[in-house]
C-alpha cells in the first residue's frame, strides 16, 4: 500500500504567547534551515519549565516536526508535552477540560526531544500548536518548528467567484474544508471523526465533483462501506444513510457517468428498498422495528433535529426525494425501474406531516413536493440564519433560493458562513448556530474575561466543547449551492453530456465559474447589463450547454 499523500511543511505565521523563560522566540518565525548543523547559531532557548504557543494561520491536517539542538555535557532525552488545536484555546486545554480529549486522533501527548533532533510528531487537525518544556533544570533549543501538513495534490479544476468578497471567501473557505477531508480516504473530520459515514459523505461528494469531478476517494469509500456494512443492515444502524447512499450513487452518476461502478451497486440499492418497504405500513406509518436489524438512532436525519418531533417527518421527506431521483436514476442507466419505488411512494404519500418548523426538514418538504412553496418560505426565512445546519445547509440554501428568491438565499448563507468566518475560521464546523456569537470571543484569540469561548463553551450532542471538530466535510454546502443556484450549472445528462445554465443572481452584478465535467472544463460567466443577465459559455466538445432553457 503506498499513500497518495504530499507533504509540505510550513512555518508558524505568530507566536501567540510564551513564558517570560523563554529567549529568541523569534527565530522559529525566520529560521528556514531544512537540516540541523552543530554549529547553529540562531534558535529558540528555554532554561527549565515554560511554553510557547504557535499559529501556523490557517486549519491543516498533519503534525508537527521539531528540529532540536544540544547543550554540550547536558543529558539528552528531555520531555516535551506537545498540544494541538483547532483554536487556541483548545490548544491549552487540559484533558477532560470541556469535552478536551484524544479521540480519534492524539492531539495531546508528552514525547522526549533528543538533541540534534529532527522529529515528527502528530497527526490530526489543527491551527495551533502548544509545546510545554516539562525539566526543571535544563535547556531546551529548539532551530525550527514546522507544521508536517499533509494532503492530496489534487488541482481544483472548479471555481466560483463573484462580486461579493464575503462570498468568495465562503466558497473558497468550503472548498478548502472538503478539500482537507479527502485524506487516506474520504473523512467526515480530519481531527474527530476520522471515519468514514455514507451519509455524511452527500453533501462532500456533491462538492467533490464540483471542484475536481471523478475522485478515486468516492467511489473508494462507498465500495468500503458496503463490504463492511452486508445487508441485511442500516449504515451505521441509521435507515437514512442507507439511502443518502442511493442518493450519492445518483448524484456522483450524474456528474462522472461510472455506469460499470454503479451497476454493480444496483443489488445492494434494491435490498435497501426492500428493507424499506418492510418497515412502511400499508397505511404509511414509519416503524422501524418491524425489521429485526439495528436501527438505534430511530429517525435520525441530522443531530440538531434528533429526537425532536421533526424528526419522523424528516425520514418520510427524505425517503421521497431520494426515491424520486431514483427513478430517474433508473432511466439513465436504462434499467428496468424497481415496482417498489412507486409501491414506496403510494405507502409514504398516505400521510401528511404537519407543523414541521426545523429549517433543514421543512427544506426537504418542499423539494419532496410536501410543503407548500408559501408555507416553505415564510418558515426558511423566519429568523434568517437562525436553525441553519452545517450538514444539510445546500438543501436549505437550495429550498429558500426555489420558494423565496436566490437574494434571501445569499444574505442566509453570508450570516451564517460569515459568522463563522468573523471570528476567526479557516475551515467551517461540525455545526454552528448563530446565537453563539452573543458575548463569545474568536478561535484565534484567548477568551477575555467576561466573554465565552467559542470552542469550548458551545456545543451538542456528541461534539460538546473542544470534542467539536472546526474542519468537518459535511460542512461545504455553500460549494453546491453556489456552482448550482448561482452559477446556474444543472446537469441534464449523465456525464455532463448535456448542461443547462440557469442562473439566479439575486443582488448580484456579476459571478463567473469553472465546472468540470468528464471532457474538460465549461467556463460560464453572467453579468447583469442594462437589468438583464448576459452569459458567456465555453464548453469542450462532447458537452451541450444549454442556457436558460433555450
Amino acid at each position: 500500500m503506498r499513500s497518495n499523500l504530499v507533504k509540505e511543511y510550513l512555518s508558524p505565521v505568530r507566536i501567540m504567547d510564551c513564558s517570560e523563560n523563554v529567549e529568541n522566540e523569534k527565530a522559529l518565525l525566520i529560521n528556514r534551515s531544512k537540516q540541523i548543523f552543530i554549529k547553529e547559531k540562531n534558535y529558540l532557548r528555554c532554561y527549565g519549565k515554560g511554553h510557547i504557543i504557535l499559529d501556523f494561520g490557517k486549519e491543516m491536517h498533519g503534525g508537527i516536526r521539531v528540529l532540536s539542538h544540544y547543550l554540550e555535557g547536558q543529558k539528552t532525552d528531555l520531555k516535551i508535552r506537545i498540544r494541538f488545536g483547532e483554536s487556541v484555546n483548545e490548544a491549552c486545554a487540559e484533558l477532560g477540560d470541556r469535552g478536551a480529549s484524544n479521540d480519534h486522533s492524539v492531539r495531546d501527548m508528552v514525547v522526549l526531544l533528543p538533541d540534534l533532533c529532527d522529529q515528527e510528531w502528530g497527526q490530526t487537525g489543527f491551527r495551533f500548536v502548544r509545546i510545554d518544556f516539562l525539566d526543571e533544570d535544563k535547556e531546551y533549543r529548539l532551530v525550527n518548528v514546522y507544521a508536517a501538513s499533509t494532503f492530496r495534490d489534487l488541482p481544483y479544476r472548479g471555481d466560483f467567484e463573484c462580486d461579493d468578497p464575503l462570498i468568495n471567501e465562503i466558497y473558497r473557505t468550503a472548498r478548502y474544508t472538503i478539500y482537507l477531508n479527502m485524506q487516506t480516504n474520504l473523512w467526515e473530520g480530519i481531527k474527530r471523526d476520522r471515519l468514514v459515514w455514507v451519509g455524511d459523505m452527500q453533501p462532500e461528494v456533491l462538492a467533490i465533483t464540483d471542484i475536481f469531478g471523478a475522485d478515486d476517494c468516492v467511489e473508494d469509500a462507498l465500495q468500503l462501506s458496503i463490504e463492511k456494512n452486508p445487508l441485511p443492515c442500516w449504515f451505521g444502524n441509521i435507515p437514512t444513510y442507507s439511502f443518502w447512499f442511493i442518493q450519492i450513487l445518483y448524484d456522483y452518476y450524474m456528474k462522472v457517468k461510472n455506469t460499470s461502478f454503479v451497476l454493480k451497486q444496483m443489488p445492494y440499492v434494491q435490498g435497501v428498498l426492500e428493507q424499506l418497504d418492510a418497515c412502511v405500513t400499508e397505511d404509511g406509518n414509519i416503524d422501524y422495528t418491524l425489521m429485526s436489524i439495528s436501527a438505534r438512532t430511530g429517525y435520525f436525519l441530522d443531530w440538531p433535529t434528533n429526537g425532536t418531533k421533526d424528526a419522523k417527518a424528516g425520514n418520510r421527506f427524505m425517503y421521497i426525494f431520494t426515491i424520486e431521483n431514483l427513478k430517474k436514476f433508473y432511466k439513465e442507466l436504462g434499467l428496468p425501474e424497481d415496482p417498489l419505488c412507486d409501491k414506496l411512494l403510494r405507502k409514504l404519500r398516505k400521510r401528511t406531516e404537519t407543523g414541521v418548523e426545523a429549517k433543514q426538514i421543512v427544506a426537504f418538504g418542499y423539494l419532496s413536493e410536501q410543503i407548500p412553496k408559501e408555507e416553505a418560505a415564510a418558515k426558511l426565512t423566519d429568523g434568517g440564519a437562525k436553525g441553519l445546519s452545517t450538514f444539510m445547509s445546500y438543501f436549505i440554501l437550495k429550498a429558500i433560493a426555489e420558494s423565496h428568491s436566490a437574494a434571501g438565499a445569499i444574505e442566509i448563507m453570508k450570516e451564517y458562513y460569515g459568522g463563522m468566518l468573523s471570528r476567526g475560521a479557516t475551515s467551517f464546523w461540525e455545526d454552528f448556530d448563530v446565537e453563539w456569537l452573543k458575548n463569545s470571543g474568536r478561535i484565534d484569540e484567548f477568551t477575555p474575561v467576561g466573554k465565552l469561548d467559542l470552542h469550548g463553551d458551545f456545543g451538542k450532542f456528541c461534539y460538546k466543547g473542544f470534542r467539536h471538530s472546526l474542519c468537518h466535510g459535511w460542512s461545504c454546502g455553500p460549494v453546491q449551492f453556489l456552482v448550482e443556484n448561482i452559477l446556474g450549472v444543472h446537469v441534464e445528462e449523465a456525464g455532463c453530456r448535456t448542461i443547462r445554465v440557469s442562473p439566479r443572481l439575486g443582488n448580484l452584478k456579476w459571478c463567473k465559474g469553472i465546472f468540470p465535467t468528464p471532457y474538460g472544463e465549461v467556463k460560464i460567466s453572467h453579468r447583469v447589463v442594462d437589468g438583464k443577465v448576459v452569459t458567456k459559455t465555453e464548453a469542450p466538445v462532447g458537452v451541450q450547454v444549454i442556457v436558460n432553457g433555450k
